[in-house]
């Protein structure tokens, strides 16, 4: 079909790509992958959460399916297998092939719950190509793929579907480059396989192609390889198919427009030259059945090759040419994938056809190639593997291989497998919601987190203030019975009863203390003439609760006149004092003269003085 492409001038792909890049319509770039990963079965998984994988292959004649399941420790096994003959005359878009269908599914997987499915699609119309981009950022990586890939094959996004993986770092004379894969398939075709599952009600997974159904079986370690590049030769009716795989990747895959019928035609055109005009001609038909006859699988117990007077020996004689045409071919192919392309050698070739299998035409090609060849054959590499309920197999090599495609797409899943329903432009999407999710759930795990940290401090604080009350429920309970809220009430009554008894007592006998007072604190040399006092007239709570009392008479402000007796020159230094020490008792303050002179005394002076004084404010509270 295709050969593998390459990028001769990164500055020119630069070019396209940033003058491209502002279009917007190349779209995004796929979840990376690492390239070259072989998962072995254990670490296989099937994504939906559903109990199996089924792998469906719709053949020229029959209807193969494969179910799968991955078991506790992440191993892969077969579960099923089944094989159904194909309504003859029946296209895939009428109502009896659906109902045939339906029919199959429901006899080979039970319910469209229990397995998701996956079937292969025709890839006769699908371009898949191998190419090398330049190293560009991960943005960049889709649109240089994208335009690269509209540079080789051109096609309408409309009409086909386009989709590629990234499969590794190469080094290409010097230059890192990304070596990529990718593919173009019919949108229309698609769409109707997608159409037929679901209007049965079995809605499909994935579709894919032969060529990935043969990348999982070597990708998931299902069929064991040694380090380097392996190629699966499939010969079919009118062509063959070159499949190449370097460390689980599909990194290229051609078509060769030689196969059986090639061999039909050196058949009879051998056998015309033997028999010259002895006989009739072979027609293509008895050819066919003479070529099938020589397999050790023939279910032809006459062999049809001894009806034309041929021998096994002589049959495989005559076809060699066919089969010398088809080992150049197949070495131009690996010239060009190791010489040209600068890979490794192909050490390995696995062989499968479409018709029975002849061990000898095995070996031919593997003599004339020079490498070890063997026929693919994934059923005989594990133990355990179910009986075909529908035709026995145990001893047919030919019917075993013929379960491959089947095998091989019922090891698909969405990471591993490319997918025409689910291509990179949906994993991307998927996985900006994934990432979208991670956060929020993060960022709820933080405030839960936070809140369980808060939390656990007001349980830890709780917890302090318990054994805090705790201890003084323990100082309460040795300082005696408690105290009920009726009793400290009338406590508080008699204690304010008895302050306001105090208040009237101090009211009533504060004229005598000020008197006292003042008497205590005028010294020997000083004399009062007169004392005056301020009064003011208040109720109290205590008389107010009897009628018909007069009001109280309260000390304000007081008078005082006086002389002082002393030498002449010591006068005023007496007064001054005497002003300090009333100035400095607690029950006067502001303490001023309203007249201070120096008047004749008896034989000598006086100092004839007038004082005014507030009586404290605090000795009335």
């Amino acid at each position: 079909m295709t050969q593998l492409g390459d990028i001769t001038s990164t500055e020119k792909l630069l070019k396209v790509i940033r003058s491209k890049e502002e279009l917007g319509s190349a779209p995004a770039e796929p979840p990376t992958k690492k390239p070259g990963t072989v998962r072995s079965p254990a670490k296989f998984s099937i994504s939906s959460g559903k109990s199996s994988t089924t792998g469906i292959d719709i053949g020229h004649e029959y209807l193969r399916i494969v179910r799968t399941t991955t078991g506790l420790v992440g191993s892969t096994k077969i579960i099923d297998r089944r094989r159904f003959a194909l309504p003859p005359e029946t296209p895939m878009d009428s109502p009896q092939f659906a109902a045939f269908l339906k029919s199959s599914l429901s006899s080979a997987c039970g319910s469209p719950k229990q397995s998701d499915l996956w079937v292969i699609m025709s890839s006769a119309h699908v371009e898949l190509r191998s190419i090398r981009i330049p190293r560009v950022g991960k943005k960049q990586i889709r649109n240089a793929v994208f335009w690269t890939a509209k540079k080789e094959v051109p096609f309408d996004e409309k009409e086909m579907i386009f989709d590629f993986e990234v499969q590794g770092e190469v080094v290409e004379q010097g230059v890192p480059k990304l070596a990529v894969m990718f593919y173009i398939a019919p949108r229309r075709e698609v769409e109707a396989l997608k159409d037929l599952f679901f209007r049965i009600g079995w809605p499909l997974a994935g579709i894919s192609i032969v060529p990935f159904a043969g990348q999982n079986l070597f990708r998931t370690g299902w069929m064991p390889t040694e380090e380097g590049p392996h190629t699966s030769l499939f010969i079919g009716n009118d062509f063959s198919r070159i499949d190449v795989y370097s460390e689980g990747n599909l990194v290229m895959t051609r078509g060769i427009r030689a196969g059986i019928s090639s061999m039909v035609e050196s058949l009879i055109g051998q056998y015309s030259y033997l028999k010259y005009n002895e006989a009739a001609p072979l027609t293509p038909e008895d050819a066919r059945k003479i070529i099938l006859s020589i397999s050790p699988d023939s279910t032809d117990p006459h062999k049809a090759y001894a009806d034309f007077d041929l021998t096994e020996d002589k049959v495989f004689e005559m076809i060699q040419p066919a089969l010398d045409r088809l080992a150049r071919q197949v070495e131009r192919t690996f010239e060009n994938f190791t010489s040209i392309q600068g890979n490794e050698k192909i050490d390995r070739i696995f062989v499968s056809c479409a018709m029975n299998i002849y061990p000898p035409m095995i070996d031919y090609l593997g003599t004339q190639l020079g490498i070890a060849c063997e026929v693919l054959d994934p059923l005989s590499v594990q133990d355990s593997i179910p009986v075909c309920q529908d035709v026995d197999d145990s001893g047919c090599l030919s019917e075993r291989i013929a379960f491959a495609p089947a095998l091989g797409i019922a090891l698909s899943d969405n990471v591993n497998t490319p997918n025409l329903l689910f291509t990179s432009k949906e994993k991307e999407s998927e996985e900006s919601a994934k990432r979208i999710n991670r956060a929020i759930i993060a960022a709820v795990v933080v405030v839960f987190l936070i809140c369980s940290g808060v939390f656990f401090n007001r349980i830890h604080t709780i917890g302090q203030k318990k054994t805090a009350i705790a201890g003084l429920e323990t100082e309460l309970t040795r300082l005696g019975p408690t105290v009920d809220r009726n009793q400290l009430t009338k406590m508080v009554d008699v204690v304010n009863q008895r302050q306001e008894l105090s208040k009237v007592y101090a009211d009533r006998y504060l004229g005598m203390v000020v008197i006292g007072e003042i008497t205590e604190l005028t010294p020997e040399n000083i004399r009062l003439l007169d004392m005056k006092a301020s009064l003011s007239f208040t109720q109290s709570s205590v008389d107010a609760k009897t009628p018909g009392q007069n009001p109280k008479a309260r000390v304000e402000k007081m008078t005082l006149e006086g002389i002082i007796l002393t030498e002449r020159e010591k006068l005023e230094a007496a007064l001054a004092r005497y002003i300090m020490i009333l100035d400095a008792s607690p029950l006067f303050n502001q303490v001023t003269i309203g007249k201070s002179s120096v008047e004749p005394y008896l034989k000598g002076e006086a100092l004839h003085f007038i004082l005014n004084m507030n009586v404290e404010e605090k000795i009335h509270g």
